[in-house]
């Protein structure tokens, strides 16, 4: 049966999943186009391993996808996606946010004066490297600073700036923090027998606290908090934190077994029962929809914004952004993250402003690109570009690029 699934996913997607491989090697040989010289730094080999890491996960997705493995295949894209936004934020972004209580001190005869207090001290403590401060809540200001900036052997500052959110990824230790010896003998106490073992741990565990590791996870690790200092830092904005949410929901389906994703695997994916169990079959959405999400091409477009942004020199850096261009040529139909919406989008939003102010029509060309409303559903949506529709109040048709029997809906 699978290989039926393979044969039909290969005939249908061939060129979908050759541009994942293409992709996916682009990545395993960039770094011998990189012309490091002598300004070559740990981090940066560790952050194009993170990007090689990545690019094996996709390819693990890839095959499940044309195996007719679904389920398996949206729990590991999920895993890259995910994984894409924090590689965004640890690997070059520099503005952070620190938090400070405000507390009343002898003399403060206000709040306010407080607040002013607190704010001169973070001027004077923290120098240039403050942006900025804003009030979270009526106790909590928040200092935005920048990363500690580097310097060469003389001393000199090179422009470069280590993200903060680096060394909270690389200090943050899960198994520490979430395996402390109160856990296990309080609350898991069928492990005890770790805490013999764990009581000689590593000596960096004596230098953070419970409540240092739970302000890394809180703070800056957890996704919530990911793509909210993304937003501080403009790599997104409330569109784009809107359309990752989309997507992260969607993905997390799978990853969490839920009913919803259930009812999608039954009613889409199990054939004909047999004594023997239940038969997997193809389909053509499932698996067009895992083999569309390009995440190795903005993987492969972030190690070329990673290079500039460190001033390292790329061979070939022309070759690498025009398979991304290609990517998007090509599959741009699947407004994902970064990318511009369909014809097909401003078709639903023509008619559907229609609806929302009677009277007033609007064609699909009318609409800004930058006013389409975004999709809620990933796979509904892919499956409406399959067929050709028309709007009979409104007038407006799609006339659908690769129209399909099954789409109708």
């Amino acid at each position: 049966m699978t290989s039926g699934i393979t044969s039909e996913t290969l005939q249908e997607h061939g060129h979908l999943v050759d541009t994942i491989d293409k992709l996916a090697e682009s990545i395993r040989s960039l770094p011998k186009d990189v012309q490091w010289g002598s300004s070559q730094w740990a981090q940066d080999m560790e952050i194009f391993d993170f990007i090689r890491i990545q690019a094996l996960s996709m390819q693990n997705a890839e095959n499940n996808a044309v195996r007719g493995c679904y389920r398996d295949a949206y729990h590991l894209i999920r895993m890259v996606f995910e994984g894409y936004f924090i590689l965004r934020l640890v690997s070059t972004c520099d503005k952070y946010p620190m938090r400070v209580r405000i507390r009343k001190a002898v003399g403060d005869s206000t709040p306010e004066e407080a607040k002013t207090r607190a704010v001169e001290t973070a001027q004077k403590h923290f120098g240039g490297r403050l942006i900025r401060t804003y009030m979270e809540d009526k106790n909590i200001l928040v200092c935005v600073l920048r990363g500690t900036s580097v310097v060469d052997n003389q001393g000199h500052d090179t422009g470069v700036v280590i993200p903060f959110y680096y060394r909270a990824w690389h200090g943050f230790r899960p198994l520490e923090y979430h395996l402390k010896r109160k856990t296990l003998q309080e609350r898991l106490p069928t492990l005890r027998f770790l805490a013999g073992e764990w009581a000689s741990g590593p000596k960096r565990a004596r230098n953070y606290s419970e409540e240092d590791y739970g302000a890394l996870y809180r703070h800056f690790l957890t996704f919530d908090k990911v793509l909210e200092n993304l937003r501080l830092n403009a790599v997104l904005n409330k569109k784009t934190t809107t359309r990752v949410l989309v997507h992260y929901n969607f993905l997390s389906n799978f990853s969490h077994t839920t009913s919803d994703s259930l009812s999608i695997l039954r009613n889409r994916l199990i054939g004909q029962t047999r004594p023997d169990g239940l038969d997997v079959i193809y389909d053509h959405y499932l698996s067009e929809l895992a083999l569309l999400y390009h995440l190795l091409s903005m993987h492969l477009e972030h190690a070329v914004r990673y290079l500039r942004w460190r001033r390292i020199a790329l061979k070939h850096e022309g070759d690498y952004r025009a398979l991304g261009r290609q990517v998007e040529d090509e599959f741009g139909y699947f407004w994902f993250i970064f990318n511009k919406p369909h014809q097909h989008d401003r078709y639903c939003h023509a008619n559907r402003k229609w609806y929302r102010e009677k009277g007033l029509f609007y064609r699909p060309e009318d609409i800004r690109l930058g006013d389409v409303r975004y999709y809620d559903d990933p796979l509904w949506r892919l499956k409406q570009l399959h067929q050709s529709q028309r709007e009979l109040l409104t007038g407006n048709d799609f006339i659908s690029p690769f129209p399909r029997e099954d789409a109708s809906f």
